[in-house]
Parts: structure tokens; C-alpha cells; sequence
């Protein structure tokens, strides 16, 4: 799904107050680490994502985060980053983005 930069901005918005779900810590992105981010798209489609190791190579990884689970990078702020997924099932959506805003 292709998100317009009008969406991205109510989605960073609507991110600002939240906290992060995921942290990146000194084991890096394990696969149990990808497990949980993936689950957390699933319940909450809009999560935060803090890096608090591998700050070098955290473009590197967020990429790989966002191939990983099909979601959107939305927003990068310092170590944080905000991914969007849509959930496929319409009844457990929380945001609606197909309208054209």
C-alpha cells in the first residue's frame, strides 16, 4: 500500500504521544525480534521502534524491518522510527487510509 504524505502525516501525528513498542537492544534484530514487531503491526498496525544499541547501524536495520513485516517506515526521529502496516482485515482496522485524505 502506497501511503501519500498527507497520510504520513496523520499517522506521525497520531504516533506522537505513544511509546515505543519494540526496543533494539544489544541482541540485535533477532528473529524473535522480528516476531514481535510483526505481532505488534498485526494488533496495533502503528508502532514505534527505539534503537537503543546498533545507533550505526540502525538505517541499515530499520530497512530491513520494513522488507521483513511489509510495513511502511513512516517517520525517523534520532533513534526512533515509526512503522505502519495495515491490517488486511478490514473489521480489525484501526485506521482507515484507503479513503483518499
Amino acid at each position: 500500500m502506497e501511503i501519500n504524505s498527507k497520510q504520513k502525516q496523520l499517522l506521525k501525528g497520531v504516533a506522537h504521544n505513544t511509546k515505543p513498542s519494540i526496543i533494539i537492544g544489544k541482541d540485535g534484530l533477532t528473529p524473535g525480534t522480528l516476531q514481535s514487531i510483526k505481532k505488534a503491526l498485526e494488533s496495533k498496525e502503528l508502532i514505534k521502534i527505539k534503537f537503543n544499541a546498533f545507533k550505526d547501524s540502525k538505517n541499515e536495520l530499520a530497512k530491513n524491518i520494513e522488507l521483513e513485516t511489509k510495513s511502511s517506515i513512516i517517520s525517523k526521529i534520532g533513534n526512533v522510527f515509526i512503522y505502519f502496516r495495515q491490517n488486511p482485515d478490514i473489521e480489525k482496522r484501526k485506521y482507515f487510509l484507503d479513503k483518499e485524505i
